[in-house]
């Protein structure tokens, strides 16, 4: 996939192609909708997909609050999910103050009739230009009679809208796989493994200690059977452990660990992904080591069970 990078006022190349329009955080089962219809749309025209979304989310920047919002798929994932779907290109405009303060009419010119578009689509809800004030209602009237547009309706499950903010409320209650099925796929965090306290390693479950990108979603305190996979594509089952570790500490940093079955190689150092699959239960203290081995040996037998 041809990914181009913009800041305003750089504009893009005329490439005809169909545009769909999003921010696409989670590249999520609503977003497939849409991206399938603008796929759809451009194999009836002959032309190509291009994918115009933006970085960082636009509540960043407006609100000046530098962890405003958490990321369910953080800009490099979300490409990477954007072109496993076939996608040919994609535009990723900064999203800035100056960006923002765009008309509606000036944001299309420069934009999707300025960059060659054909056809644009966009879920229901898409708005663009100053304060929001374009529309896919006003969208045919910005277009100037240089492309047609379509408009995907509201995806569901369950009798509720499918969103990226439904998912991030569902991973911070621990219901990663609920999460999943809006997703479409399991939730993936990338981090780089370091060195711990090696406390794991004394009592038979050795951890891999992962530093997690703080732009990413963090899923709710406590134990979790989870899918490992690293650098060189193998994946293992294992059990995670997302906490502050409250058998050994009073008050500490929240650390994400886990424990991968059947596997006793050196990690350090390496960037892994964990796959979130199912909440085991919460994180809790424990009265000395032999409760806390035991309960661990529970806590495989349950994951191993879940990941068979």
């Amino acid at each position: 996939m041809e990914t181009i990078h913009l800041t305003y006022p750089e504009t893009p190349d005329v490439v005809p192609s169909v545009m769909v329009l999003g921010f696409f955080d989670g590249v999520h089962t609503g977003h497939l909708a849409v991206i399938r219809h603008a796929q759809e749309q451009a194999e009836r025209l002959n032309v190509p997909v291009t994918v115009v979304t933006f970085d960082p989310h636009p509540k960043q920047v407006l609100s000046n609050k530098p962890n405003a919002v958490r990321y369910i798929t953080p800009l490099s994932r979300k490409l990477k999910r954007i072109e496993s779907l076939g996608v040919e290109r994609c535009l990723v405009l900064t999203f800035t103050k100056e960006l923002a303060g765009l008309s509606p009419q000036q944001f299309v010119d420069d934009y999707l009739i300025g960059a060659g578009a054909v056809h644009v689509t966009a879920g229901f809800d898409y708005s663009y230009g100053k304060f929001g004030e374009g529309t896919m209602e006003t969208m045919p009237f910005h277009a100037r009679g240089r492309f047609t547009t379509s408009v995907v309706n509201e995806q569901t499950e369950g009798g509720e809208k499918v969103s990226s903010t439904r998912i991030r409320k569902l991973l911070g209650a621990g219901e990663v796989d609920a999460a999943a099925t809006l997703l479409g796929s399991p939730y993936v965090i990338c981090g780089e493994v370091i060195h711990g306290d090696a406390r794991g390693r004394t009592i038979g479950y050795p951890t891999a200690n992962v530093v997690m990108d703080a732009s990413y979603v963090m899923p709710r305190l406590g134990v979790y059977a989870t899918r490992v996979r690293l650098r060189d594509g193998r994946t293992f089952h294992a059990m995670t452990n997302v906490g502050r570790r409250p058998t050994f500490y009073d008050t500490g940093d929240v650390s994400i660990e886990s424990h991968l079955f059947d596997f006793s190689e050196d990690l350090y150092g390496q960037l892994i992904e964990i796959e979130w699959v199912r909440f085991i239960r919460n994180e809790r203290a424990f009265d000395g080591l032999d409760s806390l081995i035991a309960q661990l040996k529970q806590d495989e037998t349950t994951a191993r069970s879940i990941l068979s």
